[in-house]
């Protein structure tokens, strides 16, 4: 059945509930207020159909949960019953973030607020491709933002760090995926600019989270023509510097595709950012990898494939493969990171096959950098109640 995710208190609560309930939705979900909507939809493993939202449960954490449900993972529809004054507002955040999103007044009926549900449709995207100078003037405006999803360790489930991942805030279709416009940055010139824009808000937030207490990690992909510069670790190595994190807080990630490019010349790229203490990822690996000896490469760290992952957990041989490839890599001194953890049944079988960290909606999706204390504190809390081994939104999907 359908779900539905309400945000209210008291009566309002009923309301919205009952609202959901004649649109079609069999499943709720009520939470009082927008700072524990957002773990919510953080840990969720499947977006409810809708969010309905009423004044009596939004506050400062309404923005964050916007952003979050703006992803492209997610793309919830939203509802938002309130006072006339405060409409447009919140109207104008979504629109912004490409949600689809209606508000009613607070003397709306269930009926009324069910049958704009039902009405509710995603806006119709632009057709015409994106262009090499919107993504500049992107990059130089700052649209292009940062998303986090965070990574904890198997054995005790301890939050140790966070993947970058780049989204575009476009003005006409919303929050954009990085498959959608890294392509047109590597074609078109761009990419040294992308990935500069990525890497120093990158830096910038975990500097802020370390300043709050939050001793975490950071990752971020890096394409290869910036890579093999022979400048970017001194300008990974100065930004750092100046942020006054430590270089070991922050992990470059390299695709298998991009590592099989030049084996030679990522070689001596991984060297030099070894040598100034940074880690050094193999994103997205895949047994061909492994086959090509790619893993001997001097890496800190190795990232399962989903895929991979998955496969595993349905196939004994893939199991057994895939074991044998985590032995090996822990020999070499490799951390070993199981992407795809959605299930407890992944959870588990990420740790049988020996991996050190989980990353995957299980734990986390990803999230703007304002809603990882939020995050952080709700996902300690689950661990200390022996909560964290199931998602936080059974309601959505599982």
């Amino acid at each position: 059945m359908p779900s539905a995710l309400v945000i209210a208190r008291g009566a309002a609560a009923g309301l919205l509930a009952a609202a959901a309930t004649e649109a079609g939705c069999g499943e709720l979900v009520v939470v009082p207020n927008d700072h524990v909507a957002l773990v919510r939809l953080v840990r969720a493993s499947a977006p409810p159909r809708f969010v309905l939202a009423d004044d009596s449960g939004l506050g400062a954490y309404l923005v964050p949960l916007l952003r979050t449900m703006a992803d492209p993972d997610l793309a919830v529809p939203l509802l938002l019953r309130l006072p006339q004054g405060r409409q447009r507002r919140g109207l104008a955040v979504a629109a912004r973030l490409g949600l689809a999103a209606e508000a009613v007044a607070e003397t709306a009926s269930a009926t009324e607020i069910a049958h704009r549900l039902r009405l509710m449709r995603p806006a119709p995207l632009p057709t015409d491709p994106l262009t090499p100078s919107e993504l500049a003037a992107a990059i130089e405006a700052r649209a292009i933002v940062n998303r986090y999803q965070p990574q904890v360790r198997l054995a005790d489930a301890k939050p140790l760090a966070l993947e970058a991942l780049a989204r575009w805030e476009h003005p006409g279709r919303g929050l954009l995926g990085a498959g959608e416009f890294v392509p047109l940055a590597e074609a078109s010139g761009l990419a040294g600019a992308l990935a500069d824009r990525v890497m120093r808000q990158s830096v910038a937030d975990l500097a802020a989270l370390h300043r709050s207490g939050a001793r975490l990690r950071m990752a971020f992909n890096l394409p290869l023509d910036v890579l093999l510069h022979p400048a970017t670790a001194e300008r990974l190595a100065e930004a750092v510097t100046e942020s006054g994190l430590p270089a070991e807080a922050l992990t470059i990630e390299l695709t298998e595709s991009q590592i099989a490019h030049d084996l030679g010349a990522v070689r001596a790229a991984a060297l030099r950012l070894r040598d100034q203490r940074f880690g050094v990822s193999i994103d997205d690996f895949s047994l061909s990898a492994a086959q090509a000896g790619l893993v001997s490469l001097p890496f800190s760290e190795m990232k399962l494939d989903r895929s991979l992952v998955i496969a595993a957990r349905d196939d004994r041989a893939a199991r057994g493969a895939l074991s044998a490839v985590v032995r090996m890599a822990h020999g070499l001194g490799l951390l070993i990171v199981a992407e795809g953890v959605e299930t407890l049944a992944t959870w588990q079988l990420a740790r049988d096959i020996g991996a050190d960290l989980a990353q995957g909606w299980m734990v986390g999706r990803p999230m703007p950098a304002v809603a990882v204390p939020a995050w952080l504190s709700a996902w300690e809390m689950a661990v200390a109640t022996g909560a964290a081994s199931a998602p936080a939104s059974p309601a959505f999907g599982a």
